[in-house]
């Protein structure tokens, strides 16, 4: 693991509210694990979460609490089990709109979206944490996060003046196997980041609502003077990349030009994204050398 993906696991942002059960709180369930580190990020701990174990290894920051109940899965929770937990609100997505109503007969419940055709996951992202800061009475704490994220954005901006002056376009990756990459577009969350440092992204086809895209390996090609991150490597997929002809061929393996960050969600917060940029800052100060 390089400096920068040791950076990125060690060294997560710090937060405005640490995440704490507090007496007389709402009791808040969350089926969905962005929402649930919206949520964390605010100091709220919900009662209930979809497979807690899941969040944690998927996300994992900030993290959560070993004794809020696993509500079953994301879009098949256990209606007993919420029932049970007697929450005052259910906060969910636009995929669980065939749910509602059911989820209804146990409490209010809250469809927050952070990606859609459209929209910019970035922008949602920071929209959805306003939205839940107001439910749960905490603007203020909503406000130091953000201060936070765009100061900093400020900071990398400038760091990153040495690797802007290359002019080198950056792929996203989650790589899948040996033939195949997930790669992340502008619309994307980190993707949203990276524009707003001023560096391009070197993917430019289509990328589905969450500004993601699976691909061959050989579109990798299209951008030879691209820099690569990747943003997480699934067990064993890197000994098979390590070995492979067709990832071995691409110009920016050729020429040394690929970072790794350490795991980082596909889809997260405010919070994931500060860890993204962390790292990013000093992966690329390292790529401009």
């Amino acid at each position: 693991m390089s400096a920068a993906a040791r950076a990125v696991v060690a060294a997560p942002p710090s937060l405005p509210m640490k995440p704490a059960f507090a007496p007389n709180a709402p009791r808040i369930v969350v089926l969905d694990w962005p929402l649930t580190e919206i949520v964390l990020s605010l100091g709220v701990v919900p009662v209930g979460v979809s497979r807690p174990p899941w969040y944690m290894r998927v996300d994992g920051v900030p993290p959560l609490p070993r004794d809020v109940t696993d509500t079953g899965l994301l879009f098949q929770p256990n209606f007993e089990v919420l029932d049970a937990l007697k929450p005052d609100l259910i906060v969910i997505t636009p995929f669980h709109a065939p749910l509602r109503a059911m989820l209804e007969r146990i409490a209010p419940t809250l469809t927050v979206g952070l990606f859609g055709q459209g929209l910019d996951v970035y922008a949602a992202v920071r929209d959805a944490t306003r939205q839940l800061a107001q439910v749960f009475d905490r603007p203020a704490t909503a406000d130091v996060l953000l201060a936070r994220a765009d100061a900093q954005l400020g900071n990398v901006t400038r760091q990153l003046a040495g690797f802007r002056a290359t002019k080198r376009p950056v792929y996203l990756l989650y790589p899948i196997d040996d033939r195949h990459m997930s790669v992340l577009g502008e619309n994307s969350l980190y993707g949203g980041v990276l524009s707003r440092v001023g560096i391009a992204n070197a993917w430019r086809g289509d990328a589905d609502p969450q500004g993601a895209t699976q691909t061959e390996l050989a579109a990798l090609a299209r951008q030879p003077d691209a820099q690569a991150l990747v943003l997480d490597m699934p067990p064993g997929v890197g000994a098979q990349l390590a070995r492979g002809p067709l990832w071995n061929a691409l110009p920016f393996v050729k020429a040394g030009r690929v970072r790794t960050l350490g795991a980082l969600p596909s889809l997260g917060g405010v919070v994931a994204s500060m860890r993204f940029a962390h790292g990013l800052a000093l992966a690329l100060q390292e790529g401009a050398r």
